[in-house]
């Protein structure tokens, strides 16, 4: 049992260094890439099922009767400022097969980006960004959970608490996209860096190149279907300790993957959009491919133009082929509130 229990830990990535209370988050990146597709959603849903301001009674903007209203050039928007708060619990923190751990989890962002208005170009509207983005990820705050771990320094093993795998990810990003009746094209990079929450230091980063193509199938005037393909590289190092024989760029991938939403805009307060993600990984340095399902469903709320609440539950299920990999199954429901500004 001891030895099956060190080689869990091992594969999780966990360590201690310099007797201080510091840990490696296993499997981070991809909790920060589950984040950011939720962010992505929403902001499909949105789009595809109308704006985000609710009127303010049936039937507000034809009660007034006929209007003449001179044609105004519309005032062309340059940045955009976005800050979220989102809190759920996971029952599978570590992304484990063995010892799952449950935890509730609260993701801090901030975003500043340079986002003019949209602009015609080639027959459709073109839609570049640059910007900066940091999240925190803080874990058992209603809890008091804790895990044993491996100190490679000592050799032997210490039980922590499970807010020592705080974590924080500084982005810098830039994309472009091109929409054309329903059709959607967009290009990108970003600069992803990992970051303890102790003494900001670094434990991974990862130059990510993107891509996808969606097509949206709208069906009234409420509610559309989408499907959408997006492929990225990620060139990634990851800081020691690591699997004996290899290097820190073992961590270097490829994902494809296949998206099938819709959005359902049920009121003007409320938009429901059921997700699956089929998600194929192929490790470029490595002896390793993952396959991983991804099936949710999420209630976002407009509140106001610039205020959106919203409720998710997600279940991921994700099988690997790699010696040192886990696979594992998660289940998370929550909530989150976020405030976007455009200027």
């Amino acid at each position: 049992m001891q030895k099956k229990h060190l080689v869990s830990l091992t594969v999780l990535g966990f360590t201690l260094t310099g007797g201080a209370a510091f840990a490696q988050m296993p499997n981070a990146s991809q909790q920060v890439e589950n984040v950011q597709q939720r962010r992505s959603l929403e902001q499909a849903a949105q789009s595809l099922t109308g704006t985000n301001v609710p009127a303010l009674y049936e039937s507000e903007t034809s009660d007034v009767g006929p209007q003449s209203v001179l044609k105004m050039k519309p005032r062309r928007m340059w940045i955009q400022a976005f800050a979220d708060e989102q809190y759920f619990y996971t029952d599978n923190m570590f992304l484990a097969d063995h010892g799952q751990q449950g935890a509730d989890v609260l993701v801090s962002t901030v975003q500043a980006a340079l986002a003019p208005t949209p602009f015609e170009f080639h027959g459709g509207q073109l839609a570049p960004r640059v910007g900066y983005q940091h999240r925190w990820f803080n874990y058992d705050l209603a809890g008091s959970g804790t895990v044993n771990v491996y100190d490679f320094n000592t050799g032997t093993f210490n039980t922590i608490g499970l807010d020592v795998f705080d974590f924080n990810a500084s982005t810098v990003f830039g994309d472009v996209a091109w929409q054309r009746e329903n059709w959607t094209f967009g290009l990108g990079a970003n600069f992803l860096r990992l970051l303890d929450s102790g003494n900001y230091n670094e434990f991974y980063h990862e130059y990510v190149p993107r891509w996808f193509v969606r097509r949206d199938f709208p069906l009234t005037q409420t509610t559309a279907i989408s499907l959408a393909y997006e492929g990225d590289y990620r060139a990634t190092e990851t800081a020691s300790p690591m699997p004996v024989g290899y290097t820190g760029s073992f961590n270097d991938r490829s994902d494809h993957s296949l998206v099938l939403f819709g959005s359902w805009r049920l009121c003007s307060h409320a938009i429901l959009q059921p997700v699956y993600r089929f998600e194929f990984t192929h490790y470029t340095r490595i002896n390793r491919d993952d396959l991983l399902n991804s099936f949710g469903l999420t209630l976002y709320c407009p509140l106001t133009k610039n205020v959106t609440l919203r409720g998710f539950v997600g279940y991921d299920n994700l099988n690997t082929d790699g010696f040192y990999a886990q696979h594992y199954e998660q289940l998370s429901a929550g909530g989150g509130l976020n405030l976007t500004v455009n200027f």
